[in-house]
């Protein structure tokens, strides 16, 4: 059985797009909360801290839970009972765990307030609870969002992101505008509007489920998830260690936050392509990674070639975006789109090599290479930021992923030998991030327009996947020809 290509990217684009929704929607409105008279790149700064807080709520109480229902929805497809078993399972631990977390953070609060230098962080009652609410909204959120993908079932998935998009956005509008105008008008209004979309999924789940806690199988999935778990704080650190690193400079912070909230939105949509990905390559896996190595090679390809090729017709839109729509000095964070967004290449290389490590169930592997890994980010972090401050810290962020890439394929190798296109998934998304360091350097050393280095890069990349994919370019090309002289 071959893939069904047609069908593999109607749902990308699906999956990818919806999830997306709700990062874009925030961007589109964010130049009307952006100003002179409104936020600044301080107060970015403060949402950026915040988002570190919720973010660190999210990893705890996931617990890498997403993961685990992705992999464990296999062994329950002919067992219904057992699998609305395992769902409400979930839900549940995941609420034990915030509840615990919100107890934790009230006893150390004051502790966690003389973390940070700036008088608005120290006071960590005002913003922190509702930072953590945040993070046990989006950690039910996700792993319901991998639920309906696993199942196919679209439309709850469309529901749920768009719900989500709606509510977060429109109650982040509400507190600013009629509350604080402030970062604690934003945190609070997120906390509101992503709490009824959480609401909704935890009655629908335990109606359709039922209440259970089966300790039993939430052991099995705990041993699988723990060194998922273990990884997700240090991908948290990897994540996070820089803002915090610049948060005594914070014009800076809440410029490079921006940018990387930009980034964020990519990162999502990567994601939905690489949810769509993952069940599939996963079921050809079931079936024999050497007998189906053609088609998860394939698969790999596409998520490759679409990762790349969003990356690069996305660059300029934004960077216009930025510079046009925004007054404060946060518009600067259009000069460092296209260095942070290639990032992503390697990032897609690290993933698609984990897939058969996720599925082999060797998660082990990854505490050990990210311990190594967060010990280098942090040490360029210290290093280099004082000095070289934004840059400083993108460059922590590349050595960081391109120390994850190389781990991840010799590793990956040893367990299950793939015989990659190294040429499509190695050396020419390698090529292109390299080639777009040395433009970002051209740009810095001559001072000349951000945008100048950003059409080079893009023009690279594209370049790239057409000389790559030029034989499935040309029957594409050929096929749309023949189609038109059948239709005239």
């Amino acid at each position: 059985m071959k893939v069904n290509v047609k069908e593999h990217l109607k749902l990308s684009v699906i999956y990818s797009a919806v999830a997306a929704v709700p990062s874009l929607l925030q961007v589109l409105v964010q130049p009307l909360t952006e100003g002179n008279s409104r936020l600044n790149a301080t107060d970015f700064a403060h949402i950026g801290i915040a988002e570190m807080i919720t973010s660190l709520a999210f990893t705890v109480v996931l617990f890498s839970m997403g993961n685990a229902v992705s992999r464990f929805y296999y062994d329950y497809t002919d067992d219904r009972k057992g699998y609305n078993r395992m769902v409400s399972s979930v839900y549940s631990s995941m609420l034990v765990r915030g509840v615990l977390l919100l107890g934790v953070a009230f006893v150390f609060r004051n502790y966690i307030g003389n973390l940070f230098e700036q008088v608005e962080l120290k006071d960590f009652t005002r913003y922190g609870f509702a930072s953590i609410v945040i993070g046990i909204n989006r950690a039910i959120n996700i792993t319901a969002a991998t639920l309906y993908r696993n199942e196919k079932r679209v439309s709850a998935f469309v529901i749920v992101n768009i719900s989500m998009a709606l509510l977060r956005t429109g109650f982040q509008l509400v507190g600013l505008f009629f509350f604080d105008m402030s970062f604690l008008g934003y945190v609070y209004g997120s906390a509101i509007g992503g709490s009824l979309v959480t609401l909704g999924i935890l009655v629908y789940s335990y109606r359709k489920s039922g209440f259970h806690y089966d300790r039993g199988l939430l052991k099995s999935m705990f041993q699988f998830a723990a060194p998922l778990f273990q990884y997700g704080l240090l991908v948290w650190g990897l994540t996070f260690a820089d803002k915090y690193f610049m948060e005594r400079f914070p014009s800076e912070l809440g410029i490079y936050f921006t940018a990387a909230n930009f980034a964020l939105g990519m990162q999502i949509i990567l994601q939905g392509l690489q949810g769509a990905t993952q069940p599939e390559i996963f079921r050809y896996m079931k079936e024999g990674i050497k007998a189906r190595e053609e088609e998860i090679k394939s698969l790999s390809n596409m998520l490759m070639a679409q990762t790349q090729a969003l990356i690069a017709i996305t660059i300029i839109p934004v960077m216009l975006f930025l510079y046009l729509f925004y007054e404060t000095d946060v518009r600067l964070a259009y000069s460092f789109i296209s260095i942070i967004y290639i990032r992503y290449l390697p990032r897609t290389q690290y993933i698609i090599f984990s897939f058969v490590l996720y599925y082999e169930k060797k998660t082990r592997f990854f505490f050990y290479l990210n311990l190594v890994t967060l010990a280098v980010n942090m040490l360029l972090n210290f290093l280099l930021i004082p000095h070289l401050l934004i840059y400083g810290a993108i460059i922590a962020v590349l050595v960081s992923d391109l120390i994850q890439v190389a781990g991840t394929y010799i590793y990956a190798q040893r367990v299950a030998p793939i015989s990659w296109n190294l040429s499509k998934m190695l050396y020419s998304p390698l090529i292109c991030v390299v080639l777009v360091i040395i433009t970002e350097l051209i740009k810095d050393k001559l001072g000349v327009s951000p945008f100048i280095p950003a059409v080079f890069s893009v023009v690279i990349m594209l370049f790239a996947l057409v000389f790559l994919y030029r034989r499935e370019v040309r029957g594409v090309v050929n096929k749309y020809f023949r189609f038109r002289l059948n239709t005239d």
